[in-house]
């Protein structure tokens, strides 16, 4: 499909109707030339002669004062565009009006830039008059083509190298810069009703454009933004070349833009790739160890390795939400620990959909797409998390295929399932949590068969259970009741809540009920727990963190019953540590 315009667009009018400026409408020559402390890159670098300098200031002078008239100049823009295009025109002719253009005449002169290459610009600031979306990446490298590629081949003009396989290379470089500011301002674009990340990646994603007005980005949204700047890399890589075919000023100017490219990408990591939320700036000295790096050595190649980049967005999810079992996972030697965060990060993925403020209708088809995502799974995957999976299913007998019992517990949740029975719920319990024990098997690199697996997923039970009577009022309070109808009936409780949203029960009951099911969990830990020796010294310490931690906090409920009958309870993350180091010495929790 076609780019989408917002409206049609108007016929281009005559140049001659604005002769004049209006005061205010185009800013001043230093509060454009300002606006280079603020980029991605060294625009112009002492270190390189002052003839350079003043060339490249004036290249950016010329594309700034553009992208001003384009985005944000009062009154007719598209009049401003034609004017900067009469003017452009003149300054050929070596009488440009405009200070800046002024000052961009003599570069065009000296180094021989024939015109059509900087009208590009202005023509991709009509583009944005009236383009608003850009349905495929093509269609964005093509907008590209005219608002970012110019720019290295001014650069190159003005070093005189100028040639048609050089500007190749330095059109994915130049892509590939416009790409990671168009992640950058994904929320201030989308204020000025743009949006240049490709519609059918949202769509991939399964990201509404309302998204991208969020005070911080969705899960889907971060999964989006990190596939962009992956192929952003990509590009910077596949650019890289030009850097060897360089030498002297000109070697040194465009690995300074390189550099200040990797920087931007890397700066996405420790924001999270959460635009929105982060103001995603790239690391001075980032960016100046990546010039270095790549000024001196022709044969340093872009480190970019998208599975590592993947492993690692896996890790910052189950550092940032996974608390409790992150202290478990710490314990993993690297590739190990990698593979666990990918499992974790799509089970969590699985758990927010059934969690989350979309309908149910919408929710079953998320989770149908899940199903579909395994199924599919590869390293060509545009997702993170499934480029991590399917590098850990080859590494690790991990059965990814169980995902679809986890799957099957979420639809569970989004249709509202109660337990008539305990052994009903141990069902559920078996589908949404012994699934990651067998799962978290394969990671330890154990056959996920034979009593081990049974094991994992008693142990999985286990855990699923203490989470429900943890979590035991907030899940009322959401509608949801796991405990089995007949154990309610037993002690003669119903759950109800009263205005204030607490439990209307007698204590005593829900106390006794409590402790009851406190008792049944510890027979599950009992046979869980009958794991460990069959594993390797630390895939145990990791086990026996995790789960010593839920222990430790069953221990507290059985201790206090009433506590969960006030809200969700949890252990100090210091003692959480001290499970977690007494896992590692091989002590009992």
């Amino acid at each position: 499909m076609a780019a989408i315009p917002d409206r049609a667009r108007p016929a281009r009018q005559s140049a001659r109707s604005f002769e004049m400026v209006l005061p205010g409408q185009l800013p001043e020559v230093g509060e454009v030339l300002a606006r280079a402390q603020s980029e991605n890159f060294t625009v112009a670098a002492r270190v390189l002669p002052y003839r350079i300098r003043q060339h490249l200031m004036a290249v950016y002078g010329f594309a700034r004062l553009v992208d001003y008239a384009g985005d944000e100049a009062c009154g007719p823009r598209e009049g401003l565009l034609e004017l900067l295009e009469a003017d452009l025109g003149r300054a050929y002719d070596g009488t440009p009006r405009l200070p800046l253009l002024r000052a961009f005449a003599p570069t065009v002169r000296a180094c021989g830039i024939p015109r059509a290459v900087p009208s590009r610009l202005i023509e991709a600031n009509r583009r944005d008059q009236h383009v608003r979306r850009y349905s495929t990446f093509e269609e964005l490298l093509d907008y590209c083509y005219y608002a970012a590629n110019p720019i290295g081949e001014l650069v190159l003009y003005i070093f005189g190298r100028a040639e048609p396989e050089l500007i190749r290379l330095s059109d994915r470089i130049c892509s590939a810069l416009q790409i990671l500011e168009h992640c950058q301002d994904i929320g201030e674009d989308f204020g000025q009703g743009r949006i240049y990340m490709p519609l059918n990646d949202l769509r991939d994603f399964g990201c509404a454009e309302s998204e991208l007005a969020a005070p911080t980005a969705s899960a889907e949204l971060r999964g989006a933004v990190w596939f962009e700047v992956d192929r952003a890399l990509e590009l910077l890589r596949s650019g890289q070349p030009l850097i060897g075919r360089l030498s002297g000023l000109a070697r040194m100017a465009v690995a300074g833009y390189v550099a200040g490219g990797v920087a931007t990408a890397r700066a996405f990591e420790p924001a999270g790739y959460d635009p929105l939320a982060v103001e995603v700036r790239p690391d001075r000295r980032r960016i100046l160890s990546e010039w270095v790096r790549l000024s001196m050595s022709s044969s340093a190649g872009l480190e970019h390795d998208r599975v590592r980049d993947a492993y690692r967005y896996c890790e910052r999810i189950t550092r940032t939400q996974a608390r409790n079992f992150f202290y478990g996972i710490r314990l993993l030697p690297p590739v190990k620990r990698g593979a666990l965060s990918a499992v974790y990060s799509f089970a969590r993925r699985v758990d927010d959909i059934g969690d989350g403020s979309l309908s149910s209708e919408q929710k079953l088809l998320r989770l149908q797409q899940a199903r579909q995502d395994i199924d599919d799974v590869g390293p060509d995957a545009k997702d993170p998390v499934l480029v991590a999976l399917a590098d850990t299913a080859r590494r690790l007998p991990v059965p990814l295929e169980v995902f679809h019992e986890l799957i099957d517990g979420c639809e569970a949740d989004v249709r509202g399932t109660r337990y008539d029975t305990f052994e009903q719920l141990t069902h559920y319990c078996r589908c949404v949590a012994g699934s990651v024990g067998r799962l978290s098997l394969g990671v330890f690199g154990h056959e996920v068969t034979g009593p081990a697996a049974q094991r994992a997923d008693s142990l999985g039970v286990a855990l699923q259970l203490t989470n429900i009577l943890r979590d035991l009022l907030e899940d009322r309070r959401g509608g949801r009741v796991y405990l089995p109808t007949e154990d309610l009936r037993r002690f003669g409780v119903s759950l109800e809540l009263d205005s204030r949203g607490m439990f209307t029960d007698p204590p005593d009951a829900l106390n006794e009920l409590v402790r009851f099911q406190a008792r049944r969990i510890e027979g599950w830990y009992s046979e869980g727990l009958r794991l460990l020796p069959l594993l390797d010294h630390r895939s145990r310490a990791c086990c026996a963190a995790m789960a010593g931690i839920y222990h430790e906090l069953l221990r507290h409920i059985a201790d206090d019953p009433a506590a969960v009958t006030r809200g969700r309870i949890t252990l100090p993350g210091r003692q959480k540590m001290i499970v977690a180091a007494r896992s590692l010495a091989g002590m009992k929790s």
